[in-house]
Order: structure tokens, then C-alpha cells, then sequence
């Protein structure tokens, strides 16, 4: 029953995982203009905001829920 739960809430966070970094903005833009040199402000500290920082605390609490997981119903 525990192990049901348990794997059934792993398929939940898999794919709430996958939409969430689909939903990401990509941070391959800066690197290649930083690695081209395109980019004015290459050093600039730019700090995620809104809905691009939720987003990234979400990934990274599900991420963390989901080895978690994996840990737990591998040691059963």
C-alpha cells in the first residue's frame, strides 16, 4: 500500500519535473553570447524574479522529493 503510494507520487513528480523545466527559460542564450563575446553585460549579476524564480524553486524541491523517493522505495 505505502510502496503504491509512494511510486505512484514518483510518475507525479516525473512529470510535473519534465513541464517544469520545459517551462523554463533557456540560459543557453548567455552562454553563447558570453563564450562569442556578443554580450555587454558578460559579468552582470542577473538574479532570477517572478515567476522564473518560483519556477526554479519548484524544480529544485521536486528534483530533491524525487531522489527522495527513488532512495526510499530502493531500500524496500
Amino acid at each position: 500500500m505505502f510502496e503504491t503510494i509512494l511510486q505512484g507520487a514518483m510518475v507525479v513528480i516525473s512529470i510535473v519535473l519534465i513541464i517544469l523545466c520545459l517551462l523554463q527559460s533557456g540560459k543557453s542564450d548567455d552562454i553563447v553570447n558570453a563564450l562569442t563575446g556578443q554580450s555587454s553585460n558578460l559579468f552582470a549579476e542577473q538574479k532570477e524574479r517572478g515567476i522564473d524564480l518560483v519556477m526554479s524553486r519548484m524544480t529544485m524541491i521536486l528534483a530533491i522529493a524525487f531522489f527522495v523517493i527513488a532512495v526510499i522505495l530502493r531500500m524496500d
